[in-house]
């Protein structure tokens, strides 16, 4: 099984990166997984995190009115490893609901509309944040570049899974990370298309 950075981890970066934009963030008690949070000016804030560079938005049912499961805030903190499950710097995305609710409706018409293979009962609409579905739902880094948050922000895994620096020597995430940069490098490939396994 391929590792992950675990959410616990994304959800601290991606509170320090919004912390360091001068929007700092109080959780809001829901009784239920969801993980919402209040600005200082009141409006509120649903964070979810992903490992792969996909948002993946659950509806309720499969019409195109459909309610979905990231609607009912005002805004969409979206916090995800840069490099796909692996330890190290973060991006994160800070979009009003609206804007998101909108592209997963269209994606998913989109998606239809290319006349897929499919059953009819689908309720999980998936937005990606590279350019493999960018016909229907891709490319999102480049589409909402302008609510990226700047700054560095880093993840680390706890206990026996850490991954910062012992006696000097580069993690395994880390060499991992820049093992696969040089790859995708000289084959002229995004970091994504370079996958490297470790069978430990």
């Amino acid at each position: 099984m391929k590792a992950r950075v675990s959410n616990e981890a994304l959800v601290e970066a991606g509170l320090e990166l919004m912390r360091n934009s001068g929007r700092p963030l109080t959780r809001v008690e829901t009784g239920s997984r969801a993980m919402k949070y209040a600005l200082t000016n009141g409006e509120s804030v649903r964070m979810r995190t992903c490992n792969d560079h996909v948002l993946v938005v659950l509806a309720d049912s499969p019409k195109p009115s459909a309610k979905l499961n990231i609607e009912g805030t005002d805004h969409l903190l979206i916090v995800m490893p840069r490099t796909p499950r692996t330890d190290g710097p973060v991006n994160a995305y800070f979009v009003p609901t609206s804007v998101v609710v909108d592209a997963a409706r269209k994606a998913h018409a989109d998606w239809l509309a290319s006349k897929p293979s499919t059953k009819g009962n689908n309720r999980t609409w998936n937005l990606w944040f590279n350019d493999t579905y960018a016909d229907f739902g891709g490319g999102f880094a480049k589409t909402w570049a302008k609510y990226r948050l700047s700054g560095e922000s880093m993840t680390t895994r706890k206990g026996s899974e850490r991954s910062e620096r012992t006696n000097g020597s580069p993690s395994l995430g880390d060499v991992i990370a820049a093992a696969r940069k040089e790859i995708a490098d000289a084959a002229g490939v995004s970091v994504d298309a370079v996958k490297i396994t470790v069978a430990l």
